[in-house]
């Protein structure tokens, strides 16, 4: 039997009782139950018959007289209600000899007998099916038999399974088992030819619609066995503060029940339970007592709200640490960005040049500069560093510095970009490069001597015609000892517009709004060059950086943009 794969159980393969508890079973179904005959074949089970007896006698039904056959039971309790108890007992009885290694079975039937009583207690409070409740909550989990009994070897995992919320141990049950007890257990009462009712009941109680279960009444068995689970849970499973929030929560939900009213079924369940056990004869020991379990549940609710204020404080102190944190670094940057600023060239000092720089962030992984050497020539560089942040700002840092102290002392643009592509390849850092431009101008002749490597191409603009300067190879720290090509040509009557991706990738905004339409593109930027040509040069540098702020989404990539003029 342990070979049969649990989701595909079939029929054959469960428990079948005793003939003689089958027939039982089978007669109590009948409508025109005859009393005589129905005593006789409950006469032919001895245990049965001591079971129903003391059940009968006990002070759980409260009966003043003393019962002493069968015949007298059924005339006390009603037909309807001894076959149901025939039902609950026959039930136990069979798979109470199913032989499982290390499974206590008297734990098994002392929870289910729990259920049963919390199930008809809540069943009269809400004018339900008390004796159907009853047998209900006593065979609900009979399907768990069924899986210990198929796979022995887990039985390890029952106190664990005991031990938990009926939602949690229900998701275990599926890992275990890849199946669960409702469905095994309903398998096994069609098979037995159990009514309907309890089919259904087993069936569903981890699945009942709840907002509508009080007002449907096929449901309402179902509802109980679920209130019932949580009783029980509430005495059996590690976290009993949520357990037992849980049930008042679903019993007010579906029943309308109070707290107060939950809290008092609770209190007459572990005296019931003893008193039952006797009748049944199950092996109950002793019973957890119900202030115990109401204080555990307190104590866990302390110390979760303590947990929880604790908690709180802990994360209050690390929003604050993390707010400290902040502002250091947000101090740090700031004098970083200060330091990036003060890298770049004052403008206005050269009047043939003007530029600006937009970070996107805080420091700018895009670079500028222009300065006038001894003799006169003025010699500049644009340039983006790939990545942003941090690393960028510093290779930037690092490429401005080595084009401004080589371009002093080597008269030679190509070696000094020879020598700086060097530098940056031997120093390479998670393979980021420098795309550059460098140049110097002559303000006498206004001759250009210029190198693109990997930048986008510099914008050579005249009354006539627009010029590209292509890049001539890779970019900066790619490979090593590249032969970098200059290109000489006459600035005269012209301007010279060097810019980074940030314009070409830009982002514009629709007017009147602040969603995002479409990019600027080279043929939007092209446009503002055109559009603003005519003007000074300080005047057509300051219309662009305006036209930067109203049309171009913020933050989204640094802007930096360069104009030589030679007019």
């Amino acid at each position: 039997m342990r070979a049969i794969l649990y989701r595909n159980l079939q029929p054959e393969n469960l428990p079948v009782p005793d003939h003689r508890i089958m027939q039982l079973i089978r007669y109590t179904l009948h409508e025109d139950v005859e009393i005589e005959h129905l005593s006789r074949l409950i006469a032919l089970n001895p245990v049965l018959t001591a079971q129903i007896l003391g059940f009968v006698n006990s002070a759980f039904l409260g009966f003043y007289q003393s019962v002493e056959t069968v015949s007298e039971a059924i005339v006390a309790m009603g037909i309807d209600q001894l076959r149901n108890l025939v039902l609950c007992f026959s039930v136990k009885e069979a798979l109470s000899k199913t032989a499982i290694p290390g499974f206590d079975i008297n734990i098994f039937w002392e929870d289910a007998l729990r259920r049963a009583i919390a199930a008809r207690q809540i069943s009269s409070l809400v004018k339900g099916p008390v004796e159907q409740a009853f047998t209900g909550g006593m065979i609900q989990d009979i399907g768990l038999l069924v899986l210990f009994s198929i796979a022995p070897d887990k039985v390890d995992r029952w106190p664990l399974l005991r031990a938990n919320l009926p939602e949690k141990r229900y998701e275990m049950e599926n890992e275990i088992f890849h199946t669960t007890h409702d469905s095994v257990g309903a398998l096994l009462a069609k098979k037995w030819h159990l009514p309907e009712t309890y089919i259904t009941a087993i069936a569903s109680h981890h699945h009942i619609f709840r907002k509508k279960a009080a007002e449907d009444g096929h449901v309402v068995l179902s509802s109980l066995l679920m209130l019932a689970d949580l009783c029980n849970a509430a005495f059996t499973c590690h976290d009993k503060a949520t357990a037992l929030s849980e049930l008042k929560q679903q019993a007010k939900k579906i029943f309308r029940l109070d707290g107060d009213t939950i809290e008092s079924v609770l209190s007459l369940l572990p005296d019931q339970v003893k008193e039952m056990s006797f009748s049944l004869d199950i092996d109950t020991g002793t019973q957890p007592d119900f202030n115990t379990v109401m204080k555990q549940a307190n104590q866990k609710l302390t110390q979760d709200n303590i947990s929880y204020v604790e908690l709180t404080w802990k994360l209050q102190k690390s929003l604050n640490q993390r707010d400290e944190y902040a502002a250091k670094l947000e101090a740090e940057l700031d004098i970083a960005r200060e330091i990036q600023k003060n890298m770049q060239p004052d403008i206005g000092q050269i009047r043939q040049v003007v530029a600006f720089n937009i970070p996107a962030f805080h420091l700018s992984g895009d670079f500028y500069d222009y300065f006038t050497k001894s003799d006169g020539t003025i010699c500049f560089c644009i340039g983006d560093v790939s990545g942003k942040g941090t690393s960028a700002a510093l290779l930037m840092a690092k490429a401005i510095s080595l084009f401004r102290c080589l371009s002093k002392v080597v008269d030679d643009i190509s070696h000094i970009v020879y020598l700086m592509n060097n530098e940056l390849y031997e120093t390479a850092t998670r393979g980021m490069f420098v795309t550059f431009v460098g140049g110097w101008l002559d303000p006498g002749s206004r001759e250009i001597s210029l190198i693109n490597v990997g930048h986008l191409p510099p914008l050579l603009v005249n009354e006539k015609n627009i010029f590209k300067i292509l890049p001539s190879a890779p970019p900066l720290g790619v490979i090593p000892d590249a032969v970098h090509s200059v290109r000489k040509f006459s600035l005269a009557d012209s301007r010279l517009y060097l810019y980074t991706d940030g314009f070409t990738e830009g982002r514009i905004t629709k007017k009147k709004s602040c969603s995002i339409d479409k990019r600027l593109d080279f043929d939007g930027f092209l446009k503002w060059l055109i559009q603003s040509k005519k003007m000074q040069l300080d005047d057509q540098i300051n219309w662009i950086k305006k036209r930067c702020a109203e049309h171009l989404v913020p933050r989204t990539d640094d802007l930096t943009l360069m104009i030589l003029s030679g007019e």
